[in-house]
């Protein structure tokens, strides 16, 4: 298959390639802005993380400036340039942005298919940000970032896949040259420094850029209802549990890998990316898991989905007390989480 799509991803590669080269040429113009601002992207379609580091970013942040995200929101059904408030829902601004403004409750969240336009938007407030984080904005060229940072899967070099359709490049590989930053995330826990000097040398980079290698911390499950009474490792005791993994997200792998580390699940249900859940959905699940076992099950997901279920009112309130979901974050391995923290602080304090 990938052979048969080989001769588009060239027609792909050389559409991509001339519309970088207007960018750099100056030809379409990048606009800049006089606060600071970062951008966090992905040259690879489907989950490396992104989320998971503007967040960190935004905790690094928030405390001492005023703070906003500006995304396309992704999945949304709305149009148009969208400022979040206490009302919004997933399907207005998006999964990611609502999982953000929910975790956020003191920054500004807006949401705009051009960006340039939620700029705009966002600076002529009454109380405008003096941070803004570009969510999923590598290839958004039409803002210029101050800082530029890019996230790479380690289970998918991207030196050994193919551009769209073929592969799941956005664009070629070489052009990781643009980004400030570059961040290898999910890597094992246990990399070697030789690892990750191999993966340095592979991608070439320059001297002014610099490279970081992560990985997800899976936290403590919690209850879609927040119940806190509930306790996640009586449920493990429980040999009457049967326990379905279900995912919606970009690779879902890892996580189910995780799940069933710490469970015995009794099945995998995968959904596409940024699947919009139904009730039916939940309720299929659970009904051939009592028509098997002759019992509720628990469900495990990723925070991400449980966003996106937890605005269903029928899922939440019939079904919220039987699904948990797993918050993750960031760890940095080698010792240089403060290192990164002070690169970014540095940065935002100079401009």
């Amino acid at each position: 298959m990938r052979l048969i799509l080989f001769p588009f991803s060239l027609i792909f590669a050389g559409i991509v390639s001339f519309r970088n080269f207007l960018f750099d040429r100056g030809i379409i113009k990048s606009v800049s802005y006089s606060l600071p601002v970062i951008s966090v992207g992905n040259i690879t379609v489907g989950g490396t993380g992104k989320t998971p580091m503007s967040e960190y970013i935004l905790n690094i942040l928030s405390n001492d400036f005023r703070c906003a995200l500006l995304s396309r929101g992704y999945g949304r059904k709305t149009k148009g340039v969208l400022l979040a408030d206490n009302q919004s829902i997933y399907t207005d601004i998006g999964d990611e942005p609502m999982q953000i403004k929910a975790k956020f409750k003191n920054i500004l969240v807006a949401v705009a298919e051009k960006r340039n336009a939620g700029m705009e938007m966002l600076l002529k407030l009454p109380n405008p940000p003096e941070i803004v984080i570009l969510d999923d904005a590598y290839q958004h060229r039409y803002i210029k970032p101050g800082l530029s940072i890019l996230v790479i899967d380690y289970n998918r070099p991207v030196w050994k896949d193919f551009i769209l359709p073929a592969g799941n490049l956005r664009e070629p590989s070489k052009n990781v040259k643009r980004a400030d930053i570059v961040v290898i995330n999910k890597c094992p826990n246990h990399l070697s420094e030789k690892a990750a000097d191999n993966i340095k040398n592979r991608l070439k980079l320059s001297d002014y850029q610099h490279i970081y290698f992560t990985s997800i911390r899976y936290l403590e499950p919690v209850s879609m209802n927040e119940d806190k009474n509930m306790d996640f490792s009586l449920i493990l005791k429980n040999n009457d549990n049967h326990i379905v993994a279900v995912a919606g997200i970009g690779n879902p792998k890892p996580f189910f890998e995780m799940a069933g580390s710490i469970a015995k699940l009794d099945k995998k249900v995968r959904f596409r990316d940024h699947y919009q859940y139904k009730l039916t959905d939940i309720t299929k699940i659970i009904d051939k898991c009592i028509i098997k076992n002759k019992s509720h099950p628990i469900l495990l997901t990723t925070e991400k989905d449980a966003v996106r279920m937890k605005k269903i009112p029928e899922i939440f309130h019939n079904f919220g007390h039987l699904i948990w979901y797993f918050p993750i974050e960031l760890e940095f391995l080698f010792g240089e989480k403060d290192k990164f923290d002070n690169e970014i602080d540095k940065y935002v304090r100079r401009n």
